[in-house]
């Protein structure tokens, strides 16, 4: 072949590969930002990265020369040594913004993605697509990149970052993804726009007040994690896939067991110290946690989000299992609308790629009142209980404390149909709290009481025996009383004797 056509490529492969260019790249490291390269370099191991569509650019007659590449970075690697399908925004080219050509990359790689069972991965930069090739009629044949992740949903895992002003389309995708990590200070989500909504409403807002990573992470629940910087998101993603399959054709991946703290005497003592039989008195459900999972490691669902629930994946005996606990540090522990949105998702993620749920029971109930109710908090509760009923992975209950109403119900319940239901001794079973259903149902009794409250006492007292965890074994209600300490050793066995009968395959999609 003759040298100037081998030269040629190599000279269109070099220029795709200087990006924008420098002073484009030296103006991203200067709000520091990552170029799209970088942040692959980052995200798969080493030398692991195949590209497709390098020699892509506009075909729009002011554009082809400005945009190497089309602006959209794209391709195969590695994580872990396994395979992924990976798209990455390029800063440097038109700010970011989606071409046609550069549009097409993605839905190749989404295509390739769902044929090879592989996960996919958006890093994101931009918002909108480019005015100049979008404009006019050319709209209605927009939007084929979100029936395709409808297409991807509960096949394989779907990950984005939100790493620039993401308004408009990508925020769906995010929205249409697994798990979504946004970077603090410089990612953004929403409808639209400040320049939008000004044009829109008339009003001049911030993108921080629009969809920031306070807003996204702590009041909305539509980011999944926050990385204090770009590495951190790329790294998040990493440490997200190592506890999913590959694909719904595949059970999660298994790593080597490591020791947790609670298989030490000390450990065995602290996890008995941390839960009082007093009700009130409140302790961090992480630090159980972290007692109970192979080397204290857990990574976080959604932690800003309702904190009242923590959900998060960790490995018992190198088994990847969804974790989801009531945490008594917040709202003690009740389910408020937060918490059952973000759950409701997770329990739905973990079911659809075969990951255990864990249930760690210590929740007083629903949280009441008009103001929980004006965010349809029954039919979010029912929701909530039909996603646990139509789960079929395979779930293991443990009650520490409370285990109140439809609350317990929600919190993986006998009727529930868990794997294994035990309690510690401290737990107390009832439809309502033992002191709501004295004042209830025996509100004459302790008013004609020569002494009220020594009568209220007594009946307290009475409750709390019906409600123990030992009546409710004696009655068969539960499988056993267990020892703190004996935590990990029921959800070891559990998952272990379950693991014969579990299949992987296609069950369902993934309702954003």
């Amino acid at each position: 072949m003759d040298r100037d056509t081998l030269d040629e490529l190599e000279r269109r492969r070099r220029a795709a590969r200087e990006m924008g260019g420098k002073a484009a790249i030296d103006k991203l490291h200067a709000k520091g930002k990552l170029t799209a390269r970088e942040r692959l370099d980052i995200l798969l191991d080493p030398g692991s990265f195949s590209e497709i569509g390098i020699l892509a650019r506009s075909q729009h007659p002011d554009l082809r020369e400005r945009t190497p590449a089309d602006g959209l970075v794209a391709g195969s690697g590695t994580i872990d040594g396994r395979e992924v399908y990976v798209t990455s925004d390029d800063g440097s080219v038109l700010a970011g913004t989606r071409g046609r050509v550069g549009e097409a990359k993605t839905v190749r790689i989404r295509e390739l993605a769902l044929k090879h069972g592989k996960p996919f991965i958006a890093l994101m930069e931009a918002g909108a697509g480019r005015f100049q090739e979008n404009n006019g009629a050319m709209a209605a044949g927009i939007g084929h990149r979100f029936r395709e992740h409808y297409r991807l949903s509960g096949q394989v895992p779907q990950v984005a970052a939100l790493m620039g002003a993401c308004f408009g389309g990508p925020s769906f995708t995010a929205m249409q993804s697994d798990f979504v990590t946004m970077v603090k200070d410089t990612g953004f989500m929403g409808m639209s726009g400040p320049p939008v909504v000004k044009v829109g409403i008339g009003k001049e807002v911030s993108a921080a007040e629009i969809g920031g990573a306070e807003k996204a992470a702590k009041k909305t629940g539509q980011v999944d994690h926050v990385g204090d910087s770009e590495e951190e998101s790329l790294l998040a993603i990493r440490r997200f896939l190592s506890y999913m399959p590959s694909s719904s054709a595949e059970l999660p991946p298994c790593a080597e067991p490591r020791a947790a703290e609670v298989d030490t005497e000390d450990g065995r003592a602290k996890i008995a110290s941390l839960v009082s039989e007093n009700g009130r008195r409140a302790y961090d459900m992480e630090q159980v946690v972290r007692l109970i999972v192979d080397g204290g490691e857990l990574f976080h669902y959604r932690k800003l989000y309702g904190p009242n629930l923590l959900t998060a994946w960790a490995r018992i005996d190198g088994e990847t299992v969804g974790l989801i606990a009531n945490n008594p540090m917040h709202w003690a522990g009740a389910l408020d609308d937060k918490a059952v949105h973000k759950v409701r998702k997770f329990i739905e993620l973990c079911d659809a790629f075969h990951i255990p749920l864990v249930f760690l029971t210590d929740c007083p109930g629903f949280v009441v009142g008009p103001d929980i109710e004006g965010q349809r908090m029954v039919s979010l509760a029912s929701r909530f209980l039909n996603t646990i009923i139509g789960a079929s992975v395979p779930k293991v209950t443990i009650v520490l404390r409370k285990a109140i109403g439809l609350a317990y119900l929600a919190m993986g319940g006998k009727t529930m149909n868990p794997d294994a239901i035990v309690a510690w001794p401290t737990a107390l079973f009832d439809v309502m709290g033992p002191a709501a259903g004295v004042e209830i149902s025996c509100a004459r009794e302790i008013a004609n009481a020569a002494d009220p409250d020594a009568k209220r006492k007594e009946l307290l007292a009475r409750a709390e025996e019906q409600a123990s965890a030992h009546l409710a074994a004696e009655m068969g209600l539960i499988d056993d009383v267990i020892q703190p300490g004996e935590t990990r050793k029921i959800i070891a066995g559990t998952l272990a004797r379950a693991r014969a009968t579990r299949a992987a395959g296609f069950k369902h999609r993934i309702d954003p």
